[in-house]
């Protein structure tokens, strides 16, 4: 009995050292809970009356999050927090004839594309057996909805990778990359779609970054926004990725002053 408390002791002390990482665990729970709880009071409290959604169109929702969540959504940056920045490998990227961004780029390429292709097997196959998703009608306007995708994997490549290069100014990237994926579920529309949350936290959703990386390429393939509004999206990728770019190269300058590791 002694021997199990002096081991409780000592576990006990290792958890208190990491107090932060335990509480962002509970707060991915209670996360969990607020959304679902801020929609099922937005779809339950609508005041005209009507249906705000029907069955048909969360299948086709959740049917085309699951692929774009395969194809757009990426995971480059814990192999650049931990493999390259903090145990040392980024210095043999340095003497390179090629740029470190171009080689992280490409080799998270072929992952996607073969996740994004088990979502694509994984759509058709349920549209034949079960139900097949609602999709944009108006072939004139499948060109943009590309554009709109493409545009979502370059935001989200860029986003990863900035949050990859935060290892460069901190020792532990894991509680800040829990916190980041606490911050990606919520504002991508994985949860819940952020045109159905309460009226006071809508506006915000549907405008920062997040959104444009997952919800909206998603919603434009529902066939769910005019040409219009389309175009706008488009923009707004566009203006977000140019801030993207002038952080992710403000950031790269500003950390390999400061990196120091013992590579290739």
């Amino acid at each position: 009995m002694k021997r199990l408390l002096t081991i409780f002791s000592l576990y006990s002390q290792h958890a208190l050292e990491y107090k932060a990482r335990s509480f962002v665990w509970f707060f991915v729970i209670l996360i969990d809970v607020v959304v679902y709880l801020l929609y099922w009071r937005g779809v339950l409290n609508d005041p005209s009356g009507n249906q705000i959604w029907s069955f048909s169109e969360a299948v086709s929702y959740y049917l085309l999050l699951l692929v774009a969540g395969s194809f757009l959504q990426v995971h480059i940056e814990e192999e650049v927090a931990f493999e390259d920045i903090q145990y040392g490998r980024l210095s043999q990227y340095l003497l390179r004839p090629f740029s470190y961004t171009k080689f992280k780029f490409f080799q998270e390429l072929p992952w996607r594309i073969i996740q994004g292709g088990f979502g694509v097997l994984t759509l058709l196959g349920i549209s034949v057996f079960i139900r097949a998703p609602e999709l944009i009608t108006d072939i004139r306007l499948v060109p943009l909805v590309i554009a709109i995708v493409i545009s979502a994997y370059l935001l989200c490549f860029f986003y990863k990778m900035i949050v990859g290069l935060i290892a460069f100014w901190t020792i532990d990237f894991s509680g800040f990359q829990n916190i980041q994926t606490i911050i990606f579920i919520l504002f991508s529309g994985i949860l819940v779609p952020l045109h159905l949350l309460p009226d006071s936290i809508r506006s915000f959703s549907l405008f920062q970054p997040i959104a444009y990386m997952l919800y909206y390429p998603v919603r434009a393939s529902q066939g769910a926004l005019g040409a219009s509004e389309l175009w706008q999206v488009l923009g707004m990728q566009w203006v977000w990725l140019v801030l993207f770019l002038g952080l992710y190269r403000f950031m790269w300058h500003k950390g390999l002053r400061q990196f120091t590791a013992v590579g290739q």
